[in-house]
């Protein structure tokens, strides 16, 4: 599929989809809990729908009416029960966090599970889990380190060190699934990176009644004897996605765009948006849990977005039309995401005249004229959305493979025409 964006500009009031981040750690949690648990507000994000998936292959019982998903637990007792060595095969889609998370989690059970993904989670490194979980009572067998992965348990617990360096997914996996190992457990997390992603597993699992004590930075304990509780959740609005529609106001709203449903009571990375709309000079009003969002002339800013680096796509749609050269830090977490972010943001915004350069950690974006381009999203649902944001604020943008948006924000374009862009698509 193709859309075709032309300059608009944007106003009313818009509210993005619920966090797919949050949403997944849930159904996790939920899984593991004896009794239901009802998820309120649940996104329709193709990640979010196969975490339902995988937890529904692993026993659970899952009733959906509307956006409320209800999740009878117990894994892995009510699974493995009168059934000797299983073999389950649990497809994560293209979901790099589903996929990291149910990794340990389906080595609580017994038997072998083969982890399968979909797409362009297929190039993506799992060799971690090869080292890690032998450490502690399971085994992991990779495809030259990516999927598919075969893991059989149970997994035990005991203590490891692993390197975190290359993805807090590996980390949100183990927190999760050791509190139900029959062993204390401890992990030491050495280079630990987007630390927001681990405090929002805390802050998830301690809602599910687990409580995962952080001695010091880095380092977790994690008691045997612990239960997820079932719960009831209302998944809060997903900051990601909200970035896009952030700078989609301070490029072009007439005369402001409110973007709602933004809680901050469970912890997301990208809420850091709003620290770098104010050092790109945005206008900007809170309003309760709704931010609204005045056009702006755009300041050239530093962002350091390690801990964030689902920000790059947005705030180098934003740079573009900075008054001078803005500099975003972190360009080395862009490496293993659904594309090579910071090689794909540098050729497809250079077809549109926009300029950038990437060195060692740092990206550097060069405004310019925008002018009409043809883009690929290269199956990146982040860097379609992007490309949107530069063409509503720019020149006429054509986006190929722009339906990859599935993967988080089925119905971005619906909410750009609402708020009053011009599109079409073919």
């Amino acid at each position: 599929m193709r859309h075709e964006v032309w300059p608009s500009s944007v106003s009313g009031r818009v509210t993005p989809p619920s966090s797919k981040s949050i949403a997944q750690r849930a159904v996790a949690c939920a899984l593991m809990a004896r009794g239901e648990s009802v998820l309120r507000r649940f996104p329709q994000s193709d990640d979010a729908q196969a975490a339902l998936s995988v937890a529904q292959t692993l026993g659970a019982v899952i009733t959906r009416s509307s956006d409320e998903v209800r999740i009878r637990g117990g894994f892995p007792l009510n699974f493995i029960a009168g059934i000797r060595n299983p073999r389950r095969t649990l497809n994560c889609g293209e979901s790099g966090l589903a996929s990291r998370m149910f990794i340990p989690v389906a080595a609580l059970g017994e038997g072998t599970y083969t982890i399968t993904g979909a797409g362009t989670l297929s190039g993506r490194p799992f060799d971690l889990y090869e080292q890690v979980l032998p450490e502690l009572g399971a085994q992991c067998k990779t495809q030259d380190g990516t999927l598919p992965a075969e893991v059989t348990g149970p997994l035990r617990g005991g203590r490891v060190v692993v390197d975190g360096g290359l993805s807090s997914q590996v980390i949100t996996g183990l927190l999760l699934a050791l509190p139900r190992a029959p062993l204390s457990s401890q992990v030491e997390v050495l280079n630990l990176v987007s630390s927001p992603y681990v405090d929002m597993t805390l802050a998830v699992a301690r809602h599910f009644g687990v409580t995962i004590h952080q001695p010091r930075p880095g380092l977790f304990d994690l008691p045997t004897g612990m239960h997820y509780q079932p719960a009831e959740l209302d998944i809060p609005g997903d900051w990601s996605g909200a970035a896009f529609l952030l700078v989609a106001g301070a490029l072009a709203a007439d005369p402001h765009l409110d973007v709602a449903g933004l809680s901050t009571a469970i912890p997301q990375a990208d809420m850091r948006i709003v620290d770098a709309l104010h050092r790109a000079g945005v206008r900007r009003e809170k309003r309760g849990d709704d931010y609204r969002v005045f056009k702006s002339e755009i300041d050239a800013f530093e962002f350091d977005a390690t801990d964030c680096p689902d920000l790059f796509p947005p705030l180098v749609a934003l740079a573009s039309f900075a008054r001078g050269v803005s500099s975003i830090r972190g360009a080395s977490r862009l490496h293993h995401k659904e594309s090579n972010r910071a090689k794909v943001l540098a050729e497809e915004f250079g077809k549109a005249n926009i300029r950038v350069t990437v060195r060692d950690d740092e990206m550097k974006i060069y405004p310019g004229y925008v002018r009409p381009a043809s883009l690929n999203s290269h199956g990146d649902h982040r860097i379609a959305m992007s490309a949107a944001i530069l063409g509503l604020a720019g020149d006429r943008t054509s986006i190929r493979q722009s339906q990859c948006v599935s993967k988080s924000y089925p119905g971005f374009f619906e909410d750009l025409i609402a708020m009053g862009v011009k599109l079409a698509s073919r």
